[in-house]
């Protein structure tokens, strides 16, 4: 009878918590927030780019480093049409010489290399007219510096003239910018793109994208010597002209504003071997604790019921350690996925060893031999069973984890 009682009791436990849980799933999708996009965008121009420097399309990961949306052939055709009759051309070249200082936090880097521009007559009397040098015109805009024209400082007095009639001018860049294109949602498995972006700084209106067009100079643009990154693999560079559409005018009245922007990315790849070492061999090992809970002797509830809290707590540090790392993020990367299935194998192994432990004591004491040893075969294949019911769910876990991480890049 006090047994039928028990059970009753623990059925309505059961029932609270999941009771419980549902609330709490409902309050929480009650309150969580929806973004809204900027109605900015990017359209990739029909000038020449390099996407990427390596071969294929690129990453695994991520796919080419390819930004905005490409054009259809009959927007091409007229994009070229407004190039042809763009009053201003500005060739842009960007090699860049050293990157470092990498915080993921922000995220943000630190950069300094070579810059050179390359224009014509008819853009070098605008220059004069407005008495203005082209480093204050032609301005890179992701930049965290207060000044963003005090990032470039030319090389030499004046522009030269070459002997075709252009003027070209060489600056030396460094600064720390912003990395507004970087997905964290299969972290540790990372691939990071350092983005230059370079765009008119127009007081006036003048320059936008039907007046002004930014070449990117492809020959010669890349990245030096000491342009790697410690801890991450270097993947590339790319860079293209984009039409950057924004939502306003800016107060001068008309239509929203299209500017000609140059975007140069060097590409860095997290290593896969070492992610693993590093980050998922530790986990796994504290994981395997989860499989030994049930090798233990029965007669060792203490020591059963607290290797699940101690696992617990080696998790939340595990986890603490990486997420320090990163900003705070509005959606779970795969580590953080694998860390929730983590945390749940964990409470059952716990509930596992209070049930185990229970049981035990009142099956002792059955007075009956044969229905004694009956129960306990049953507690033992339970224990048996366990360990195959843990790698069976984890790793079935795990590949949802990955797989339902969606294609497309959060932005």
């Amino acid at each position: 009878m006090a047994q039928r009682k028990q059970r009753r009791w623990n059925l309505l436990v059961l029932v609270a918590l999941l009771l419980a849980l549902v609330l709490a799933l409902f309050s929480v999708a009650g309150i969580e927030l929806d973004g809204t996009r900027s109605r900015d965008n990017l359209r990739l121009a029909s000038t020449p780019r390099a996407l990427t420097t390596k071969d294929g399309s690129g990453s695994l990961l991520t796919g080419s480093r390819e930004r905005g949306d490409r054009l259809m052939p009959a927007e091409m055709e007229a994009d070229q049409k407004e190039f042809d009759e763009a009053r201003f051309h500005v060739y842009l070249g960007i090699y860049t010489n050293n990157n470092y200082s990498v915080d993921l936090r922000i995220p943000s880097y630190v950069s300094s290399g070579y810059v050179w521009m390359n224009w014509d007559g008819e853009m070098q009397r605008y220059l004069e007219e407005q008495d203005l040098p082209i480093q204050q015109l032609i301005v890179p805009i992701n930049v965290l510096d207060s000044n963003p024209s005090s990032v470039l400082k030319p090389v030499g007095v004046k522009p030269l003239k070459l002997p075709s009639g252009r003027y070209y001018q060489m600056f030396t860049y460094q600064g720390s910018f912003y990395i507004d294109n970087v997905d964290f949602r299969r972290f540790p498995f990372l691939e990071v793109n350092l983005p230059l972006v370079f765009e008119a700084n127009d007081p006036e209106g003048g320059l936008d994208y039907g007046n002004l067009r930014l070449l990117p100079e492809l020959k010669d643009s890349g990245m030096g010597l000491y342009a790697g990154i410690t801890g991450f693999l270097t993947q590339g560079w790319s860079m293209a002209e984009y039409r950057h559409h924004y939502a306003t005018n800016f107060g001068l009245g008309g239509a929203e504003a299209d500017y000609s922007q140059v975007i140069f990315d060097l590409g860095y790849g997290a290593s896969a071997w070492s992610s693993f070492w590093r980050l998922l061999l530790p986990l796994a090992v504290v994981m395997a604790m989860v499989l030994l809970v049930s090798k233990l002797r029965n007669d060792l509830q203490d020591v059963r019921s607290t290797i699940p809290v101690t696992i617990l707590l080696t998790l939340v540090f595990l986890q603490q350690s990486y997420r320090s790392s990163l900003p705070d993020l509005p959606y779970l990367a795969f580590l953080d996925r694998v860390y929730v299935v983590a945390y749940l194998l964990t409470l059952v192994a716990f509930v596992l060893v209070i049930w185990i432990g229970k049981r035990s004591a009142e099956v002792e004491q059955l007075p009956d031999e044969l229905s004694r040893q009956t129960q306990i075969n049953r507690l033992e294949r339970v224990d048996d069973i366990w360990p195959l019911v843990v790698v069976v769910v984890g790793i079935i876990s795990v590949g949802l984890c990955w797989f339902t991480i969606p294609m497309t890049a959060i932005v």
